[in-house]
């Protein structure tokens, strides 16, 4: 396997992952560069490479590695990028590691590695490992190295378009984030007449076991898929008004889903 110089721009949960899983597979972490030495000291010391709070204390690095990724907020991206660009090699390909940034805030050659999992230290339990990872660039030459760095991870790979991965992005945020906050209010619920908040742990195993198998529609159950018009009422009665309207409005679809 090829090796590759690599400076890391970021150091947060993404970094602090990512980087070593390059180091461990024989790629050269050059630097980290970071906003603050709180966040840069440790991953560079990890690593065992030098580390910035700047990007003019970075240029020797820059100068010289074949990969820089850009692992910061989708907002600073294309600055990052601007900065740099003349800091880089012109063959030096640029990376990102969002799910929503367009490829076109980079300059070429460039590429996004994505891999979809939540990076927060509350999802450590979740293996890097064959984590699903989308892979776009700018040229076929820049989709070999993007599959060199995501084989760090042996990664299950899909080659994607912008269009694609915006929509995977979209599905993404679904997925999680509206899931997730069903759970937490969920949560609530029970909480608040002094019930325990695991009471649903095998409920949450038994769904998440759709989004495994890809066949979470055909799974639906609850009043709503059955038309129970009696327990859906009980159920409303029970709700806090803001949660009553969010609990009408995914029972309607649930509905209008299972309706044909």
């Amino acid at each position: 396997m090829a090796k590759l110089r690599i400076v890391v721009v970021g150091a947060g949960q993404v970094s602090r992952e990512l980087a070593p899983a390059w180091q461990r597979t024989g790629h050269d972490i050059l630097h980290v560069v970071s906003r603050t030495a709180e966040s840069a000291q440790p991953l560079g010391e990890l690593l065992g490479c030098s580390w910035s709070t700047n990007l003019s204390e970075a240029a020797g690095a820059l100068r010289d590695a074949e990969v820089v990724v850009i692992a910061v907020t989708d907002g600073l991206i294309s600055e990052i990028s601007t900065a740099i660009t003349n800091m880089i090699s012109p063959s030096c390909l640029m990376v990102h590691v969002s799910g929503a940034t367009p490829l076109d805030h980079l300059r070429a050659p460039c590429a996004v590695i994505w891999p979809i999992r939540s990076f927060n230290p509350k999802a450590d339990k979740v293996p890097l490992a064959n984590t699903p990872t989308v892979l776009e660039a700018s040229e076929e030459k820049s989709m070999v190295l993007a599959r060199l760095l995501a084989s760090a991870w042996d990664a299950d790979v899909s080659e994607v378009s912008g269009t694609q991965r915006a929509a995977a992005h979209m599905a993404a945020a679904v997925a999680d984030n509206f899931a997730n906050h069903m759970f937490a209010e969920a949560q609530n619920l029970l909480d608040q007449r002094g019930l325990p908040k695991t009471l649903l742990r095998n409920l949450v195993l038994g769904l998440t076991q759709g989004g495994l198998q890809g066949d979470s529609r055909e799974r639906q159950t609850g009043p709503a898929r059955r038309g129970d018009e009696a327990t859906l009422a009980r159920h409303r009665a029970l709700l806090p008004e803001d949660v009553r309207e969010l609990y009408d409005t995914v029972t309607a679809h649930i509905i209008h889903r299972h309706s044909s």
